[in-house]
């Protein structure tokens, strides 16, 4: 059973805006001497050897590109809840002819393996993904293990944070989030299904305008990060599931 309980008072929100600044340095425990000194060795032993282990787990004959590591535990813009988002590097056309499949067969083997393992190093939980070798990655610091540099290096960034628009946004989405927690509690679960697909949709729409428009530190995308980091986008998705189990359940 998914616990689909959300706080007493969600009315009271509480988000932590501090964690969406840049700090001074690189997560210490990652890299040495700042971005100067590359990764700790232990980490990228321990990193290749759970990239090793999936690649092998999946037989493919094509062979892995590389294996980044990318994201907020690569730059300056890591919190407490960050993720080591571990990149494998397939040329997707050397595994299959149908792009579409190579690509449905991999998000799908993403998506059971970070379900199914917590594996963390330094209290940062190791996140899965499968990208193709040649499609664009914009990023503010990316590491290979393969090559073990700096693809792109993290730079200090400091944005002038749009707070007072991004907690407003923030707090509609923890709005709705609280009135699909109304309708379950009222066993109305074909219209919290529907309501929790539409907030999710929502979300999707709002995080991808900001990031198109302002980039990373646009209020759209802080929003996200700090419903993220709240707990409220897990509370979302358990309601969801939650409701769509109760809803095509039968009782005879």
């Amino acid at each position: 059973m998914i616990n689909v309980n959300l706080t007493k008072n969600m009315k009271d929100f509480d988000f932590d805006t501090t964690a969406l600044k840049p700090k001074a340095t690189l997560f210490p425990k990652f890299w040495k001497n700042d971005r100067n000194g590359g990764i700790n060795p232990i980490v990228a032993r321990k990193l290749i050897e759970i990239s090793d282990r999936i690649i092998n787990s999946l037989n493919l004959d094509a062979k892995p590109k590389d294996v980044i590591i990318t994201g907020s535990i690569a730059s300056y813009n890591w919190h407490e809840n960050s993720d080591i988002d571990l990149h494998i590097l397939y040329d997707f056309d050397e595994i299959g002819e149908d792009f579409s499949l190579v690509k449905k067969m991999l998000d799908e083997t993403r998506i059971n393996w970070n379900k199914k393992h917590n594996i963390k190093i330094a209290g940062k939980e190791v996140e899965l993904y499968f990208q193709h070798a040649y499609e664009p990655h914009e990023a503010n610091g990316i590491w290979s293990l393969e090559l073990e540099k700096w693809l792109a290096l993290p730079v200090h960034l400091n944005p002038e944070l749009d707070l007072k628009t991004t907690e407003k946004k923030a707090e509609s989405i923890a709005q709705c989030i609280d009135h699909l927690y109304v309708l379950f509690k009222k066993s109305q679960f074909k219209e919290a299904y529907r309501f929790a697909k539409k907030i999710k949709s929502k979300i999707s729409r709002m995080r991808k305008a900001g990031l198109d428009k302002e980039g990373i530190y646009s209020p759209e995308n802080l929003a996200f990060k700090m419903l993220r980091n709240s707990g409220h986008l897990q509370k979302l998705s358990s309601l969801k599931i939650e409701a769509y189990d109760k809803m095509m359940s039968l009782e005879i």
